[in-house]
């Protein structure tokens, strides 16, 4: 049997203990922390490292010795995030991370890019630049946060057919919002969503694996409904949904 596509999208200053996520019978097969870095306590997930952006990525053949999978750039589209243009993001793959694929070293998903207008298309241009260049992507990686389920499963299916539906994909981050800290949505509302889309997500073949956003007390202006880990500590119930399916 595969193992569950379910994943901690877990932020590497996040303390809280991995644990109460590994119980028997967990639904939760893998983590991320947006660094090459393990987070302490998660031996019993299979540890996913990213490379953020351009800085360190000299360092990655050290970085990654006990993994066969690499994630590559977090939303380099924008300039709040990794802030790559195409032509950069293509040359930092092809010296860093495009010679440990070559050596049969792990397979790299692409840069994970939001759901802004531009970010299908600067996609397509980092993938013509290093296909140009005899390199390839592993699987997709997209983000997508909003409040209709209808909008979310648009959004992955339409730009996973713009990127050439070719490749598995990984959905690392995705949440129910409307970004409203004052008026968020109901609880009740993002645990429809949650349950939803993750049962709709186990059951797409070219969807990999998946990561709700977030495996923390806090979710910023995502809003505290989506959080998988409660403020005084402890799964919250959307958590344990997570974890136990």
């Amino acid at each position: 049997m595969p193992p569950s596509k379910r994943g901690l999208a877990w932020p590497v200053e996040n303390t809280d203990p991995v644990f109460p996520f590994t119980k028997p019978g967990s639904k939760i097969s893998w983590l991320y922390n947006w660094s090459p870095n393990p987070t302490p306590g998660a031996a019993s997930l299979a540890f996913i490292p990213m490379q953020w952006n351009a800085v360190g990525a000299p360092d990655l053949p050290s970085k990654i010795t006990s993994t066969s999978t690499l994630l590559a750039f977090n939303e380099p589209e924008l300039p709040d995030q990794a802030n790559m243009p195409a032509a950069a993001a293509a040359e930092t793959w092809l010296q860093h991370i495009q010679p440990l694929r070559q050596r049969g070293l792990l397979r790299a998903g692409s840069p994970a890019i939001s759901s802004a207008p531009h970010a299908v298309p600067w996609l397509l241009d980092f993938l013509q630049r290093i296909r140009a260049a005899g390199s390839d992507v592993d699987f997709y990686c997209l983000h997508w946060y909003g409040a209709s389920l209808g909008g979310f499963y648009d959004y992955i299916w339409s730009s996973y057919y713009q990127l050439g539906a070719d490749k598995p994909a990984w959905i690392t981050e995705f949440a129910a919002t409307n970004w409203d800290a004052a008026r968020p949505l109901p609880v009740a509302e993002v645990e429809g969503f949650a349950r939803e889309s993750w049962k709709y997500l186990d059951g797409l073949e070219w969807v990999e694996r998946y990561a709700w956003f977030g495996a923390m007390r806090d979710c910023g202006a995502v809003g505290g409904g989506a959080a998988l880990i409660a403020r005084e500590g402890g799964l919250t119930a959307l958590g344990r949904a997570y974890r136990d399916g």
